[in-house]
């Protein structure tokens, strides 16, 4: 399988050095991103060629203010910059690309809630259609809204890799915000959704897919009650969940997390059998990842 996995992605990447969601699609910031850290993770001479285009690509891509967009068509910012950032530090990619990224990531923050909004909170949180709290910050999809889940997530994973080359207040502020954020929306039973854990008085159930990433992004605190409820919690809905793009961010979130993944590794080659991942480029290169590298050096923090 991960031979297979390994030739989709070379014969898949685009002329310009990209990659699209599915072959064929104009190249993706994030899809290009993600196959640069699954081929990494394999580098040998054959991918070699195929990551220097791919990294080429990314470089060429970001723009004046420091971020990346989704395609080369839509040029707005993206929550996709931080998988350029991760992709650019793994490869060792240190430069001013880097540098102005990360400032245009530190830059961003999710959207607060009026100052009615946070006295509501504070003295009749029984009132508010989502039980959130409205004072903290973290990342949006795009800029100029409202924070959630996993973009928070994938914030922090970029922002705690760097931490050994660009480690400052600043920083370990963000950081500390945004993993408030993502503890304040758990879901009561563990785990995440997209953003909010009640509604209209009715709680909400997490999914698995965001909660295995929001896991890797709080992997240097999985000794917390909560990391630990949260696991069990992925464990429970992986019994009926079986996506390749589930599976795999499943299989790292374990492999981070010490724990045996060979029972989700074998659903992750099954689902592929069956379902060839519908020829994306995102669950191949994830797949690849959680197969071939046991430490996942590229999410790991």
């Amino acid at each position: 399988m991960v031979e297979k996995l390994i030739d989709f992605l070379l014969k898949s990447q685009n002329t310009d050095g990209g990659w699209g969601t599915v072959p064929g699609k104009r190249s993706q910031t994030e899809a290009t991103a993600l196959a640069i850290l699954g081929l990494h993770a394999v580098k040998d001479n054959v991918t070699a060629q195929s990551l220097g285009r791919g990294l080429h690509w990314l470089i060429e891509q970001q723009q004046e203010d420091g971020s990346w967009p989704v395609t080369t068509q839509i040029r707005e910012s993206s929550w996709s910059s931080t998988f350029a950032i991760v992709a650019l530090t793994v490869m060792g990619s240190l430069g001013p690309q880097l540098q102005r990224g990360v400032q245009w990531l530190l830059a961003q923050k999710g959207q607060t809630a009026s100052w009615r909004e946070t006295l509501r909170y504070r003295w009749a949180p029984q009132t508010m259609p989502s039980l959130l709290n409205p004072s903290l910050q973290g990342w949006s999809w795009v800029p100029y809204s409202a924070s959630w889940v996993e973009p928070t997530a994938y914030a922090l994973i970029a922002l705690k890799k760097l931490r050994p080359f660009l480690d400052n207040g600043h920083i370990r502020g963000r950081i500390h915000q945004g993993e408030l954020l993502l503890y304040d929306r758990m879901c009561d039973s563990g785990g995440w959704n997209y953003g909010n854990k009640r509604v209209l008085g009715e709680i909400l159930s997490p999914y698995p897919d965001t909660t295995a990433v929001t896991l890797v992004a709080l992997q240097d605190r999985q000794t917390e009650s909560a990391n630990q409820r949260s696991f069990q919690a992925l464990v429970k809905m992986l019994e009926q969940t079986h996506s390749g793009l589930t599976l795999s961010w499943a299989v790292i979130c374990s492999s981070l997390y010490g724990q045996k993944s060979t029972s989700w590794q074998t659903l992750l080659t099954e689902s592929y059998k069956r379902t060839g991942f519908l020829d994306e480029t995102k669950p191949t290169s994830l797949a690849l990842l959680a197969l071939v590298d046991e430490r996942v050096s590229a999410f790991r923090v």
